[in-house]
């Protein structure tokens, strides 16, 4: 019974994204299978703090949802072992309009094996329990079980239901994601504008001159030759520095040498099952 009401926990906390899977499945005609994959990645970009991304992409019509999920499939190509680096030809942004900062098929392939880890669990531990194959799994009336309903098409996708159930919600319940590792816990993804690149130094100085002795090192993308660099790591002395660096914000925007400077931090997912679905249902 407890394995029950986890999956049942597990369901009503990602009531949106099954919403979100039936209407690409049923209405817009992609596989399950590429549902799964597509909304794995994008749960593991929320993760890293683009926060509310698949309430965002829902509120869209079915063609940019659609064109939305064939770079994410795209992207997740730039993960595979066996991936080229990808070239200037390649270099084209993606999912433009949706994020507020520059990020293209490199970000993906420059980052793969952190990516590649959380969105094999997020498939393994999310995707796979909640999906099925023609539609998402479904809470029966009571609110206690999991059931296999067929899925009925609405007039319009405003129409699919995706208000979360909160009255047998368990607040115990532990969250179902893994624990962060220390080195990822004090780490953050670094993003450059296209074309003014920074260097290892640039951005230890920048850091250290704000907040003293902080950098533990500075990991700058290997891009091809005649390409600048774009993406980069930086992995700072103890997890205490990213609150200040952050100021309460969930990405810091810098200026360094008049060139911009992104950072960006992997959270949890929205602190545990129940704080998350409390925090969807007052957003709905």
């Amino acid at each position: 019974m407890a394995r029950v009401g986890a999956l049942v926990d597990l369901l009503l906390f990602y009531t949106l994204e099954r919403s979100l899977f039936n209407r690409m499945v049923r209405i817009i005609g992609k596989t399950s299978l590429e549902v799964k994959r597509t909304i794995a990645l994008w749960l593991v970009l929320e993760e890293i703090g683009y926060h509310d991304l698949i309430r965002t992409i829902y509120s869209y019509d079915n063609k940019t949802i659609e064109a939305l999920s064939n770079e994410a499939l795209q992207c997740l190509e730039c993960m595979k072992p066996d991936a080229l680096e990808p070239t200037v030809l390649h270099d084209n942004p993606v999912f433009q309009g949706l994020l507020d900062e520059p990020m293209n098929f490199r970000f993906f392939y420059y980052n793969r094996e952190f990516i590649y880890k959380r969105y094999m669990h997020i498939m393994e531990t999310v995707c796979n329990k909640i999906f099925g194959d023609t539609a998402a799994i479904e809470v029966d009336e009571s609110g206690l079980r999991p059931v296999v309903r067929p899925f009925i098409e609405s007039s319009s996708a405003a129409a699919i239901n995706v208000t979360p159930r909160e009255s047998n919600l368990n607040a115990e319940a532990s969250e179902f994601h893994p624990t962060q590792s220390p080195e990822d816990a004090k780490t953050m993804f670094l993003t450059f504008s296209k074309g003014h690149p920074l260097t290892r130094e640039e951005i230890v100085n920048f850091f250290t001159s704000k907040w003293g002795e902080v950098v533990e090192d500075v990991i700058i993308e290997q891009s091809r030759l005649g390409q600048d660099p774009q993406f980069g790591r930086i992995l700072f002395t103890t997890s205490t520095v990213i609150p200040r660096v952050l100021n309460g914000q969930s990405k810091a925007k810098f200026l360094v040498n008049r060139k911009h400077l992104w950072a960006r931090i992997y959270v949890h997912r929205h602190g545990g099952r129940a704080g998350g679905l409390l925090n969807r249902a007052k957003q709905v």
